[in-house]
């Protein structure tokens, strides 16, 4: 009698009812307690450490006690096992229903065990398509065996189950009359190591008597019935065998597809990770039969040595919509991205029951997913010390990620003798993969990562205790100058600032800001401090007081005043930043930010609920109070009446005029520009030259340094001159402003002041006559300040259009552009009074 299988089935059943991930021997007093209060039975605490290896055994587990565990786990469970103890005294099936019922109550069995395994609900998981469309093939043609292959955590076993329930629920006529039987791997072993031949074993489970013949059985009911007895065969990950005793069952395997010869009525369908896989492959390479009846799927990828490709979009999608009940375009793109690895959408369940509103734009999903792999892959599993000093070796033999991210096996041969349950458990767990190199005709294998993002974890981990865990200027140096050409590097510096918000190092974070990025990498990470921020207060409630006592957020600020209304990142890191806001002022200073998008977008409905916002705000160190400047402007959009109240531009320059003279502050970056913002709604172009000139001088010394606020303001004010005034002063403006923006490695302009200069090109190549060149320029621009839904220019930009057909005399265009202008108004919402064209002003 076998019982293996059943303690093994009944332990991981118990775990998983009990929600125990990783039982120690306190656990086992408390599991005999709760079998007592569900069955009113008693199984002693010993006898819980026996079964799961706390305490030695003297003797086999009495059928009591494996029939009340299984009462336990499940009432349908109790009738298996019995039938599993009683099997040798089972007689031969003898009609083919009987088999069938059989095959399809142990089939019933395992699809319960993986239900009440699975690493979060069953419900939430999905069937894969590419699966059933490989099985389907498979199934039609004449193939004896296929399997599913991949690295852990790709879902093969979730997977099966979902073909399996298909099979057995489908109306589906081909399947109609066959049978599944769906076992684990774990059937083939008894508690002597001893494996019965493949064909024996399957008799056994399906109380088939020895002397009969399976093959027989099934080829008579495929010429009566047309039904075929398909197989699946799961578990190869959970056996833990020596070399030889695998060798073994791979052996009885090989020896079974070889006895069903060409027989079309028999399918048998595996599941093994990778590394299994060519083991097993190696012994059935050599064989041209064995070969061709392999079905090898659709996806077969010989690189990766994998045939389950990662989730797609959709199936992604339809997860998500299970997890989180609500419409899945609603979760962030990139972190879908993230989801494409099966094993992430359980971690990422897991983040999700901890915090429901768990949905951020950066990387932050990508790296606590990736470090709750590793929590569970490595630091929470056998061999972790030994494992973790292995894998320091492989990061120190790349010489730090500098090098190469793979090791010749030949250098770790010392490691490999020392730690070799710890590297074989590495293989098998899917952290570590061998490959094999030809060099010179001399065939050489190596060693690296399998993920990427793992590699660079512990490359962080390791030059993080090079520094001696001091995060400092020198150390964010070390990173930007060691690997500036290599892709770890922003990974890197995100594992950094990460690190830094964990451990509430708040002041350490500014350093990042000195390392020369360019816009987009600094806005990116100021969104991802953000998120790391907020998260982090949720859990850590001190979060707030360590920001007002590093005054982080002033330094945020300072950054965030060049204007980069282009990058999403820069809208979404502001939005975010309110929610971790450590004072008033930077509250006022965020909402201002957004006053701005909401105003340039010319959306009504946003800007007064702006305006609402920054009525609750004292501005007593503003220039003007931002209330009352984007009261203006909205009343401007909507149409009211201008009060004759309200500041002049005379009052403007005088408060201009009574600045500090010094850098330039983000409240007075910000009131410039709605000031600016107002004046070109009332389009009084030359005024705001002259207000752009007392600005610049002013602040001369803080702005002649071309930093981005300066240069921002040289093309605004160019822009405005290219439309008025186009004399050999724009020009000269036009040259300096294109070199500035073409020598990037020298100054940090924002792709909204290169779309500013670019539509500085577009008029003088206007005024210079230069049609086609000046169209290009417009459709270029125009494209990008839709997508930012930056309406203001956007009808700048059609008017220009407009001006250039009508200065070409093509009618035909004038009017294509003048209605598509109309339009693109009338789907926005934009009041027709604001720039009218010439030939409109009249009208309204």
């Amino acid at each position: 009698m076998d019982e293996t299988f059943i303690l093994n089935e009944l332990k991981s059943l118990i775990l998983s009812k009990t929600g125990i991930r990783t039982i120690t021997p306190a656990d086992c007093k408390r599991i005999s307690i709760e079998i007592s209060k569900t069955l009113n039975k008693n199984v002693s605490e010993t006898t819980i450490k026996r079964l799961f290896g706390f305490a030695m055994v003297k003797h086999n587990f009495s059928k009591f006690t494996l029939t009340t565990l299984s009462e336990y786990v499940n009432d349908e469970y109790a009738e298996n096992v019995d039938n599993q103890l009683n099997l040798s005294k089972q007689t031969s099936l003898r009609s083919w229903k009987e088999i069938h019922d059989k095959a399809t109550k142990i089939t019933d069995f395992t699809l319960k065990s993986i239900k009440n395994r699975s690493g979060m609900p069953y419900e939430l998981t999905i069937g894969r398509k590419f699966a059933e469309h490989d099985f389907e093939d498979f199934f039609k043609n004449n193939y004896s065996f296929t399997c599913f292959i991949s690295q852990p955590g790709y879902g093969r076993t979730i997977l099966l189950s979902h073909l399996a329930e298909k099979f057995l629920n489908t109306n589906h006529p081909e399947y109609k009359d066959s049978t599944l039987l769906f076992i684990s791997a774990y059937s083939f072993i008894n508690k002597d190591h001893i494996s019965l031949n493949f064909e024996d074993q399957l008799k056994l489970q399906l109380g088939i008597h020895p002397k009969d013949s399976l093959i027989n059985y099934i080829k008579q009911n495929y010429n009566t019935t047309g039904g075929k007895f398909v197989i699946f065969l799961d578990g190869f990950s959970e056996l833990i065998m020596k070399g030889d005793l695998k060798k073994e069952l791979f052996e009885n395997i090989i020896n079974f597809i070889c006895n069903i010869e060409d027989n079309e009525c028999i399918k048998l369908v595996m599941s093994m990770r990778s590394t299994t896989w060519i083991k097993f492959y190696d012994r059935i390479r050599h064989s041209a039969f064995l070969k061709t009846k392999w079905f090898s799927g659709n996806y077969f990828n010989v690189n990766d040595v994998s045939n389950v490709p990662p989730l797609t979009e959709k199936e992604v999608d339809l997860i998500l919509t299970k997890i989180n009940k609500i419409d899945s375009n609603t979760i962030n793109s990139k972190l879908k991205s993230q989801l494409k690895f099966p094993f992430h959408v359980q971690l990422y369940y897991q983040l999700k029951e901890e915090d429901p509103y768990f949905n951020y734009s950066t990387n932050i999903t990508f790296y606590e997913l990736t470090s709750r792999f590793i929590q569970d892959k490595i630091y929470r599993s056998n061999y972790y010390t030994e494992k973790i000093l292995f894998l320091k070796k492989i990061i120190q033999l790349t010489n730090y990620g500098k090098n190469t991210t793979s090791v010749p096996k030949d250098d770790l041969i010392n490691e490999l003798s020392a730690f070799k349950n710890a590297y074989m458990e590495l293989l098998t767990e899917g952290i570590l993969m061998e490959e094999k190199s030809q060099q010179e005709f001399h065939p050489r294998e190596y060693v690296r990562f399998i993920h990427p993002h793992i590699f660079e974890y512990f490359l962080f981990i390791e030059l993080l205790e090079k520094y001696h865990l001091k995060v400092d200027i020198s150390f964010f140096n070390y990173i930007q100058e060691e690997y500036k050409d290599s892709n770890s590097r922003f990974q890197l510096l995100q594992w950094t600032l990460r690190f830094i918000i964990r451990i509430g190092d708040f002041k350490s974070l500014t350093n990042i800001f000195d390392l020369g990025l360019n816009n987009y990498e600094k806005n990116y990470l100021i969104l991802f401090i953000a998120e790391n921020l907020e998260y982090r207060n949720k859990y850590s409630p001190e979060t707030i007081k360590l920001l007002k006592e590093h005054k982080l957020h002033d330094s945020i600020i300072r950054e965030l005043i060049n204007f980069d209304f282009i990058d999403s990142s820069y809208k979404e890191a502001i939005s975010v930043l309110i929610k971790v806001a450590d004072t008033n002022e930077n509250l006022l200073i965020y909402h201002s930010l957004l006053a701005l998008f909401d105003i340039l977008s010319l959306d009504n409905g946003p800007i007064k609920e702006r305006i609402e916002i920054l009525a609750q705000f004292k501005s007593s160190k503003w220039l003007i109070a931002p209330h009352d400047i984007v009261s203006m402007i909205y009343a401007k959009i909507v149409g009211l009446p201008y009060s004759e109240e309200q500041l002049t531009y005379n009052d403007i320059e005088a408060l201009i005029l009574m600045q500090d003279p010094n850098d330039v502050t983000p409240q007075q970056a910000i009131s410039y520009l709605l000031i600016i913002i107002l004046d070109q709604l009332f389009e009084e172009k030359t005024t705001t030259l002259n207000l752009i000139k007392s600005i610049s001088s002013q602040h001369a010394k803080a702005l002649s340094k071309r930093a981005p606020m300066s240069i921002f303001l040289m093309s605004i004010f160019t822009f405005i001159s290219s439309q008025i005034n186009p004399d050999k002063e724009t020009d000269r403006l036009e040259q300096i402003l294109i070199s500035l923006a073409n020598d990037k490695s020298r100054f940090k302009i924002t792709k909204y002041t290169e779309s500013i200069i670019k539509m500085v090109q577009a008029y003088q190549a206007k005024n210079r006559k230069e049609y086609t060149i000046a169209f290009h320029y417009c459709n270029d621009s125009l494209e990008l300040f839709k997508r930012n839904h930056l309406n203001m220019i956007c009808l700048s930009i059609y008017n220009l259009i407009i001006e250039i057909f009508t200065a070409l005399k093509d009618p035909v265009k004038v009017n294509e552009y003048k209605y598509e202008r109309l339009c693109f108004m009338e789907d926005n919402r934009i009041s027709h009074h604001l720039f009218a064209l010439p030939n409109e002003t009249k009208r309204f």
